[in-house]
């Protein structure tokens, strides 16, 4: 079939829309792309030669956005590699408009989205054109005065003592660039790690507001997907400096959280390529303050750690990248976290932390879930594989669904609703039918013969909605679970 679309086409497609091909006029869409496609490649360079960035650039960038709706990536990878270059180089035109800068910043986005159409080798973007033009747009030296103005960027707000504070908002100008940087991330060069540190280092003073800038753009730039052979130029520069930073630290600024995201990503990325053993029971301890738990009796908080706790979104990547592993350090203090802080999830107890527990509940079987199917399923492509001495094994995934067990069953009353506790239990039911499953069906048959507890039976049945599919399936584990369900099989 593939031979057929490329003689017909001229070109191997990188990845074009299936469904159109259930179209009652399927026959026809591969003439009709080819000359869309002609045109666009021929006006769009004719207009960039030209130098018409209004209305021909505008005009053709936007028919090529649309040309991706609705066919796909039906473009050689010879094409897909220029469009990309062609776009880059529009986006960093010095002095460009914010409109049309951002008009181009989502289509080479969306050009970058499928990263395991192109390796490496088949292209690289240089990394100081966008820090230029996040320099120039995000720490803008005249925009105080008024001679820039950036939409939704900077603005002055009243606070209720008429105190003019200027405050940092996220925007959408502000989420392209983000946005962007992390799509051409991979792609960066491998001498751009010493090009960064050499760039940013002198702005690390733990004293100086510099300090916060320096390290969102080491959590934003730095590459952690290079190859293991060039390891040596990428994060092992750098690693060794900034985890021991992390780690004399006590008072919980506001760039360690950024320091954290950084970490996760690290790990998500090289898992079984760096040591974290010696960095483990800090690493818990941090994430455990982070959760701003109350303690005593006369439940005191800390108002710092209200605002900067790390994000529970990359707190669960740190902590499933790491599991496994010959050591099993990781999951010996995750079992320990849970065992901590497991009566906070009594449905007696309430509070605004409350909230945050559930998250991390939701998210981190479901993280684990995403590093199996990447390990045992996934397609193999470009990206660096996890070594067999650090996959996930059958007795490591028994051990997280033992050690995480209680906490969801006892949440399932929470007074936030039973939700995150549904979800966490499908992930977890689709690693462990045979653990979960009959837990979740004990609390299920007294719930629905209570008259005066509703609210107990709405919940076990939103429950059992979420290991539905484990509970038909079975499977090798437990090949009596459908006729549980259904007792006449």
């Amino acid at each position: 079939m593939k031979k057929d679309e490329a003689e017909v086409l001229g070109f191997v497609p990188q990845k074009d829309i299936v469904y159109n091909k259930l179209l009652p006029y399927a026959d026809k869409l591969d003439e009709e792309s080819n000359d869309i496609l002609g045109q666009i490649k021929g006006n769009l360079g004719r207009a960039v030669q030209l130098r018409e960035l209004w209305p021909g650039v505008l005009f053709w960038t936007r028919k090529l956005s649309t040309y991706m709706r609705l066919y796909g990536r039906k473009f050689s990878k010879e094409d897909h590699v220029l469009f990309i270059k062609l776009l880059y180089e529009l986006v960093t035109i010095p002095k460009l408009e914010i409109s049309m800068m951002q008009g181009f910043a989502r289509l080479l986005i969306n050009l970058l989205k499928k990263k395991e159409l192109l390796s490496r080798e088949d292209l690289e973007l240089p990394w100081r054109p966008l820090y230029e033009l996040q320099e120039r747009i995000l720490y803008s030296k005249t925009e105080h005065l008024g001679l820039n103005w950036f939409p939704n960027s900077l603005r002055a707000c009243h606070s209720p003592k008429h105190l003019m504070i200027k405050t940092l908002r996220r925007c959408s100008v502000e989420n392209v660039l983000k946005t962007l940087v992390k799509s051409c991330r991979p792609y960066f060069p491998e001498s751009c790690t010493q090009e960064m540190l050499d760039e940013w280092r002198p702005l690390l003073c733990p004293f100086d507001v510099t300090m916060q800038r320096a390290i969102s753009y080491f959590e934003l730039f730095l590459p952690t997907t290079l190859p293991p052979e060039l390891h040596h130029k990428g994060f092992k520069l750098w690693f060794t400096e900034l985890i021991e930073l992390w780690a004399s630290v006590q008072n919980l600024p506001g760039w360690e959280v950024n320091l954290v995201n950084l970490f996760a990503r690290l790990a998500n990325d090289n898992i079984g390529y760096i040591d974290w053993d010696p960095y483990i029971p800090k690493i818990f301890t941090r994430m455990l303050r982070s959760l701003n738990l109350p303690v005593g009796t006369s439940q005191m908080l800390v108002p710092r750690y209200l605002t900067n706790t790390y994000d529970i979104g990359h707190m669960v990547i740190w902590v499933s990248s790491m599991l496994g592993g010959p050591s099993k350090q990781t999951q010996k203090q995750l079992t320990g976290l849970f065992n901590s802080i497991a009566s906070f999830f009594h449905p007696s107890n309430h509070g605004r932390w409350l909230m945050k527990l559930m998250k991390l509940l939701q998210r981190l079987p479901a993280a684990v879930v995403r590093r199996l199917h990447r390990e045992r399923y996934r397609k193999p492509t470009w990206f660096t594989p996890v070594p067999e001495s650090h996959k996930l094994t059958e007795q490591d995934i028994t051990d997280f669904v033992e050690g995480i067990k209680q906490p969801v069953l006892l949440a399932m009353f929470s007074k936030t609703g039973s939700l995150d506790a549904a979800q966490a239990l499908q992930n977890l039911a689709l690693m462990r039918p045979e653990l979960v499953i009959p837990p979740v069906l004990e609390k299920t048959y007294p719930a629905m013969e209570t008259l005066t507890e509703p609210h107990q039976l709405t919940a076990t049945l939103s429950c059992m909605i979420g290991v539905a599919r484990s509970l038909v399936t079975g499977g090798a584990a437990s090949p009596r679970a459908p006729r549980t369900c259904c007792p006449s099989s």
